[in-house]
């Protein structure tokens, strides 16, 4: 399944194999004998709904002459760009609810560091929820949807006081 966000794509092996299918003129099914897999899950590879093992890259290179290395490599580098383009959706969503945070005021309190761009802001406001996510805050019950700015200031001075009690503890 080709995954995208405004600035990455992330395109799995499937693709490639899928295109090797076509210009051989060979069906799924064929293939997938010739594979000794199953057609679901040659279907689930081409569609990128599984990981192409190395069982399957060396079977690959059997069927359609393709070295397994070449197979285990575009899977690495679309696992790695299916993670770039998951943490790219991810910061979107996250900025539009860091928007509504009193950045400001949490730096000037002393709470947070001063942000150069916006992932910077991401990584502090995480650092300071300890979450991976700031959407983890609703999840933890420390927001709830439609927050108005009263209760998110009240949710950072409880954080900043969990935060404080903590240093204390580790000094």
């Amino acid at each position: 399944m080709i995954m995208h966000s405004r600035k990455t794509i992330a395109v799995p092996p499937g693709a490639t194999i899928k295109e090797q299918l076509n210009s051989r003129h060979m069906s799924q099914k064929e293939f997938a004998i010739r594979m000794d897999m199953s057609e679901k899950h040659i279907s689930h590879l081409i569609n990128g709904k599984v990981e192409l093992t190395f069982d399957v890259a060396q079977r690959l290179e059997s069927v359609l002459g393709i070295p397994a290395k070449v197979w285990s490599e575009l899977e690495l580098r679309y696992r790695e760009r299916l993670a770039r383009v998951q943490r790219e959706l991810n910061n979107e969503s996250e900025s539009k609810l860091a928007q509504n945070f009193p950045y400001e005021q949490m730096v000037d309190k002393g709470w947070i560091g001063s942000a150069e761009d916006e992932s910077a802001k991401l990584r502090n406001l995480r650092r300071f929820f300890e979450v991976a996510n700031l959407n983890s805050l609703y999840n933890l019950s420390i927001l709830k949807p439609n927050s108005d700015s009263h209760t998110l200031f009240k949710a950072v001075q409880e954080q900043a006081q969990k935060n404080e009690r903590q240093k204390k503890i580790e000094s």
